[in-house]
């Protein structure tokens, strides 16, 4: 079965191909072929596209491409090299069994993976006003793949807001009027996809699989950030909320704010457009060091003298350090473990070490010369450290797949 994934996002597009058979291994395997086109300067002006093509046995192919590219035709492109490939047999657009696509906001209509018809385009549309970085792209690259590869290929929605449907009422509700949350106005939390393969694959670091007790919080630190608290695999807490705008603050999002700067700054200028794209584009650690918002230009930087790159990173492992303390509240008791994930999570030892710092009193201990090597898919405490620390390798591609898969094999009995 030859499984497609999609990840069109707000400055990324992702493209990668699977060949399973009926039963799913445990351990994830990796995409026969794969593709990315990324923003070199990720929520600058004039940015420029770099193209990376890479297949089983080939070495990694890297282009640049023209900066003005849409997302639809960035999602074109990625889907015309797929089939152009002559190494895997996939001329004829029928060899691909099904698409899967992440979808960042399902409201509370989707708890698990779904067919896309008319009904679930129509709720990805309505839904944009929540997520409208991210669900426009979503559900354009759902009609691209289907112009492209025919309406006999199932696309299938894989929400990241499903994960968090096991948050209880009182997690979920905002304290403000009733009325709010009979417009819909609550907690639906994000990145539910890596918090799920983050979760699972955890416990079976930890050989706790199917463990109702085993209590996690999760870092996704990526170009979005947050974090989760899970029990027993299931979600009961996260720090982002009604929009992916929430929480820590990220790469170029500011998290959460005072509502009394908000009330402010329109008072100032009631332009929504320009706050949301201040907000969403120019804030966290873009807007206060002026430089990309990417730590491996920011940490060098601050190590160099640099007093705004020195300052978007305290502020930004300070607001991450916050998030810690904040999970732990629900979890009315220690963590058995904290989990790092996706890019940041992955690749910054310093951000991993300092996260971990103010948590020694309840035993988080982090071993240097483990956590400087950034080993994926281990722990890297200290060994008699009652709070383990693990980095989790981010496979939000494969855990699309095992969803989609779940989908297809029931759609064939």
């Amino acid at each position: 079965m030859n499984l497609l994934v999609l990840n069109a996002g707000s400055g990324s597009h992702k493209c990668s191909l699977f060949r399973v058979g009926t039963v799913l291994p445990t351990e994830p395997l990796e995409p026969v072929w794969k593709a990315a086109i990324m923003a070199t300067d990720p929520g600058s002006a004039g940015q420029e596209l770099s193209l990376t093509i890479a297949s089983v046995g080939q070495k990694k192919e890297h282009r640049a491409l023209q900066a003005d590219l849409s997302s639809r035709k960035r999602v074109e492109y990625l889907l015309k090299l797929l089939l152009e490939d002559k190494s895997l047999g996939l001329g004829d657009a029928e060899r691909i069994d099904a698409v899967g696509h992440r979808v960042v906001h399902g409201g509370t209509e989707f708890e698990k993976a779904v067919v896309v018809d008319a009904h679930v385009e129509s709720a990805i549309q309505r839904l944009a006003v929540f997520a409208p970085l991210h669900n426009p792209v979503n559900l354009e690259g759902i009609q691209v793949a289907r112009e492209i590869l025919g309406a006999k290929v199932p696309q299938i929605a894989v929400f990241d807001t499903s994960f968090h449907r096991t948050l209880s009422e009182s997690a979920s509700t905002y304290p403000g009027p009733f009325e709010w949350l009979e417009k819909g106005i609550r907690r639906y939390g994000f990145h539910g996809t890596s918090f799920r393969w983050a979760s699972g694959h955890a416990a079976r670091l930890l050989k706790r699989e199917n463990d109702p007790a085993l209590r996690l919080i999760i870092c996704h630190l990526g170009g979005g950030c947050s974090l989760a608290v899970t029990i027993g695999g299931k979600s009961v807490d996260t720090t982002m909320g009604f929009t992916p705008m929430d929480g820590i603050a990220m790469c170029t999002r500011s998290g959460a704010l005072d509502p009394g700067i908000l009330l402010f700054l329109m008072r100032e200028n009631p332009d929504v457009d320009k706050l949301e794209k201040t907000l969403d584009r120019e804030s966290g650690l873009q807007g206060l060091s002026g430089l990309p918002g990417d730590t491996r230009i920011l940490l060098p930087e601050a190590g160099k003298g640099n007093h705004r790159a020195k300052l978007a990173m305290d502020v930004f492992i300070h607001r991450l350090q916050s998030g810690i303390g904040q999970m732990m509240a629900s979890l009315n008791g220690r963590p058995d473990a904290i989990v790092f994930t996706d890019a940041i999570g992955e690749d910054e030892p310093l951000v991993r070490s300092r996260a971990c710092e103010p948590f020694k009193f309840i035993g988080v201990e982090v071993d240097p010369e483990k956590n400087a090597t950034s080993p994926l898919d281990s722990d890297i405490s200290l060994p008699n450290a009652p709070v383990r620390v693990l980095v989790v390798k981010s496979r939000e591609g494969w855990q699309i797949v095992r969803e989609c898969h779940e989908v297809c094999q029931s759609k064939s009995k």
